[in-house]
């Protein structure tokens, strides 16, 4: 196939896209901050580079100065989203999938998509912004539990806190909240919707330039880590919540006028069945988008065929494979091998690409010999 992409980010997330392209013969290049072991792929080409900010728009640019030809652009990463977002006009060359900057804002701000999910007529928990410690007061608007979450991906809320907490009350919430929010600089809270972790769903999605859907699969989580708050350990095919999930996510990013890679994550209320819409990914591969790939829905190459000007892959939906992620299960995930009518498959772990799964035992040996600074 004529033209190549570049891949921005090699974590678990990135080497799907990566492996996902190779199947179907697109050259791909990659960059990864750290090199670590998921450069081990046998496929493509990789190069160390920043994945966000300055250093990022650098490396765009060196890159595409070896080139006679645009390749197309994949992001893994939500500050990559970012840096792309807010610097189109000086990354030019590239083939990118993603609507102008305010929409990529409103979407990655857990506080501002709310408006188009009304637009596109989607249920949503009841919400209120956290911006300063005067706001708690909002809290007694909601019925407990509550859970609580930065608006958007902060490093710094990161590296001191989990991604989410659940408290049973807006009393036991507020003595966190001023940490969390000298860390994020801003919050949401929402009412908990009743259910486990398998009343979490996704729909995971291709956009084209109309905003219609030209790809699609749903899924649901067999597992999360940390459990009720985390990301994906886990996830297998939900075809029984397609029709239904795949039309809302029609609805809210063709509300948003948006185009490229997007997902619309559910949650299934445990009493009603209702789904509620929790948060889009926009612009990005989420981290367990290689499902649909397993599943016949192979999404980068849709994204790279719609931005080529080629015929679309035939999309073959089946509802085989789940997918499992090692590295939460040696953490303590709980994730199940097999369910109806399906099998896991290891995200890291491939017969005919056994590098980064070698590479990542090689690593956890040296940690444990205390050899993590030897070659």
């Amino acid at each position: 196939m004529s033209g190549s992409a570049l891949v921005v980010g090699l974590g678990l997330n990135g080497l799907g896209v990566v492996r996902s392209l190779a199947a179907v013969g697109i050259r791909v290049h990659a960059f990864d901050d750290t090199m670590g072991p998921f450069t081990a792929t046998r496929h493509g080409t990789k190069a160390k580079a920043p994945l966000a900010g300055e250093g990022l728009v650098e490396a765009l640019a060196v890159y595409r100065a070896r080139l006679d030809h645009d390749p197309v652009l994949f992001l893994t990463r939500e500050d990559g989203v970012a840096t792309v977002a807010a610097n189109r006009d000086r990354i030019p060359g590239y083939r990118i999938a993603m609507p102008e900057r305010d929409v990529v804002e409103a979407m990655v701000n857990k506080d501002r998509f709310m408006p188009i999910a009304a637009r596109a007529g989607l249920s949503v928990p009841r919400t209120v912004t956290l911006r300063s410690a005067d706001d708690l007061a909002l809290l007694e608007k909601l019925t407990p539990p509550l859970i609580v979450k930065p608006s958007e991906h902060v490093a710094a809320y990161q590296a001191r806190f989990k991604k989410a907490y659940v408290f049973d009350s807006a009393a036991d919430a507020a003595p966190m909240i001023p940490d969390m929010l000298a860390a994020a600089g801003e919050l949401v809270a929402q009412e908990y919707v009743p259910g486990d972790d398998g009343s979490v769903f996704f729909c995971l999605g291709y956009f084209g330039a109309e905003s219609d859907m030209l790809a699609a699969y749903t899924g649901y989580k067999t597992a999360s880590w940390p459990p009720r708050v985390g990301g994906t350990a886990g996830c297998a095919p939900a075809p029984e919540a397609h029709a239904r999930l795949a039309a809302d996510t029609q609805a809210f990013f063709a509300a948003a006028h948006f185009q490229g890679m997007g997902s619309l994550e559910f949650k299934r209320h445990a009493q009603t069945g209702a789904f509620y819409m929790i948060e889009p990914t926009a612009c990005r591969t989420d981290y367990q988008s290689e499902l649909a790939t397993l599943n016949g829905v192979n999404l980068p190459a849709v994204q790279f065929a719609d931005q080529m000007r080629l015929p679309l892959p035939s999309a073959q939906p089946r509802h085989r494979f789940g997918w499992r992620d090692p590295g939460a299960v040696a953490s303590g995930a709980v994730v199940p091998k097999s369910g109806s009518g399906w099998r896991a498959v290891d995200a890291l772990w491939r017969g005919d690409d056994p590098g980064p799964w070698l590479a990542s035992g090689r690593g956890r040996i040296a940690r444990k010999l205390g050899l993590g600074g030897r070659r």
